[in-house]
């Protein structure tokens, strides 16, 4: 039976949602000063200085100075930054969930196979000491008859020796 791979089709409906996720930061960042002052802007100012500092440092200005990003685009900036990044964590958490459930079956299987080996290496052990055994009786039983065949043909030399007539 082949499993569905709901993993990934949550991954596909988070993206989905993503983009109305953005639209909504971006809007109660419009409305919300709270939100746009001490989240939105400050995401917004931290990432454009990173990017900034990593871009001129690549080409070699690493002395170069940083503006900060006006208000509206600071805002569309750190609302992307920000339904990005919660995309990129669901999809991380997803990808998470997914390997621990593989993982964990995978471990299921190997618990599975160990155990029927285990289980066939003691039906072995048992066999093997039965079949022991049954040596042991047979070689027994082998020495018993041929015990008896000894004493056999000695009662068959007596009675030999009783029914000749004595000459």
């Amino acid at each position: 039976m082949v499993a569905l791979p709901i993993g990934k089709l949550a991954f596909l409906a988070v993206k989905q949602v993503a983009k109305p996720i953005s639209k909504g930061l971006k809007n109660i960042a419009l409305n919300s000063k709270i939100f746009k002052n001490y989240v939105i802007m400050p995401v917004a100012q931290g990432v454009n200085w990173v990017d900034v500092k990593v871009k001129t440092t690549l080409m070699g200005a690493s002395q170069a100075k940083v503006y900060r990003l006006n208000e509206n685009v600071a805002v569309e900036y750190g609302a992307e930054f920000i339904s990005e990044s919660f995309l990129y964590v669901l999809g991380a958490a997803i990808v998470l969930y997914e390997y621990t459930r593989s993982a964990a079956k995978e471990e299921r299987k190997e618990q599975k196979i160990k155990d029927e080996t285990e289980t066939m290496k003691s039906e072995i052990e048992k066999l093997s000491s039965s079949s022991m055994e049954s040596a042991f009786v047979m070689e027994e039983q082998a020495a018993e008859i041929r015990s008896l065949h000894r004493q056999l043909a000695h009662l068959h030399s007596q009675l030999a020796k009783l029914s000749k007539p004595d000459s």
